[in-house]
């Protein structure tokens, strides 16, 4: 069995599952080959399919609301899918930028922020490169 020595997840046949409870009780009494998992490896290689634009005067007083959304919703798409991860997190006074390491990741924040938040969503898809540009704003 094969376990990422960056993060809880190991290869269970042959998916990669990321569970930080199981990750512990399957890691313990097994001989451990180490194996980057297919999320750290996309980190280390930095590869973004995924930019999200938060932007409006909104995010200036919901800071805390905003941030916690991504982590969570990060967080949820990551224990379905163990290479869906955020690459970069950065802040501006009312703008947000994501990147993430999955095309769908990205277009999950940006609809759960308008669903969250209301606002204004685009999402532009380059089908060929697999990547997608997510911008949601809102002033009030």
């Amino acid at each position: 069995m094969k376990f990422c020595p960056r993060c809880p997840s190991f290869l269970d046949g042959k998916k990669w599952i990321y569970n930080e409870k199981l990750y512990q009780v399957v890691k313990k009494g097994r001989r451990v080959e180490k194996e980057l998992c297919p999320g750290c490896e996309r980190v280390e290689r930095k590869m973004v399919e995924g930019i999200v634009s938060l932007k409006g005067k909104f995010l200036g007083k919901h800071r805390t609301e905003a941030l916690n959304l991504i982590h969570h919703v990060a967080e949820k798409k990551r224990a379905k899918n163990v290479v869906a991860r955020i690459l970069s997190l950065k802040e501006d006074k009312d703008e947000i930028m994501v990147e993430t390491t999955e095309r769908t990741l990205a277009e999950k924040i940006g609809k759960e922020f308008e669903k969250a938040f209301s606002g204004h969503l685009e999402i532009h898809w380059l089908k060929k490169e697999n990547f997608a540009r997510v911008i949601w704003h809102r002033n009030t």
